[in-house]
């Protein structure tokens, strides 16, 4: 399986802490079948928008070096590749036409993007319109935990008519975000509004580097090839910058 979301990367946000808690997740992720993962820290350092606070390209591909050096003394057969955790505004906006924003995989195809928790701004088709206009494909990360999404799935729906991709968290399916999440991630799957199931790893235990328990809740919804390539053939186009739609 591939994984396009995760917090593994240690001391650039509120993911893993430390390089031991790093591997240790690593070894997780192999064990439930996860054989490449995308880390993906915050752009923001300090999760407030702040162009002069943030997680550079060159930080975290440096960053990404040294853990594939470690995961290689490790004997951990897990194939880690560069990205970022972008919140939607017309700053992050503006670092990709800087090209200061690191895309998935540095190929400038796709990017995670985070909605703000209880809004949806007016200017949010606009800046989608305007990164795909740059060859840019925004990412909706784990939209089933938007609380304006849960009570509307429309408002998600617009964006995917956009062009957006949506990206569920395997968490949601199985309760570990509350009953809201989880359904509200099943309604949105049932409409076709999900394109594929990431992790959002942060830790070891509540929010781990899993994707198999979800899985055979995601078949129930969408039927077993289809949840298969949700995990792996879509997000293996996404890492290799190919059209998915």
């Amino acid at each position: 399986m591939i994984d396009i979301h995760s917090h593994i990367l240690p001391g650039l946000d509120d993911g893993a802490a430390t390089w031991d808690d790093a591997l240790k997740m690593a070894q997780l992720a192999v064990a439930d079948g996860i054989r490449v993962m995308v880390a993906t820290p915050h752009l923001f350092k300090e999760r407030v928008v702040d162009p002069k606070k943030i997680n550079t390209k060159n930080e975290i591909l440096n960053c990404i070096e040294e853990f594939k050096e470690r995961l290689a003394a490790a004997d951990i057969a897990l194939e880690i590749l560069p990205g970022c955790d972008v919140p939607l505004s017309l700053e992050a906006l503006q670092l990709l036409q800087d090209d200061l924003l690191l895309t998935i995989n540095d190929l400038k195809r796709y990017l995670l993007l985070e909605l703000p928790a209880t809004s949806i701004p007016p200017a949010t088709a606009e800046i989608c319109f305007m990164m795909q206009s740059k060859g840019v494909t925004p990412i909706i990360s784990h939209p089933e935990r938007h609380l304006i999404i849960q009570e509307a799935p429309e408002k998600l729906k617009r964006l995917i008519d956009l062009g957006c991709l949506g990206q569920i968290t395997a968490g949601s399916l199985t309760g570990k975000f509350g009953r809201h999440a989880a359904r509200a991630s099943r309604q949105l799957i049932k409409k076709g509004y999900i394109h594929v199931m990431a992790s959002d790893a942060h830790d070891l235990s509540g929010r781990a580097p899993q994707l198999s328990p979800a899985l055979d809740e995601l078949a129930k919804l969408v039927g077993p090839e289809q949840a298969r390539a949700m995990v792996t053939g879509i997000p293996e186009k996404i890492i290799k910058g190919a059209p998915v739609l």
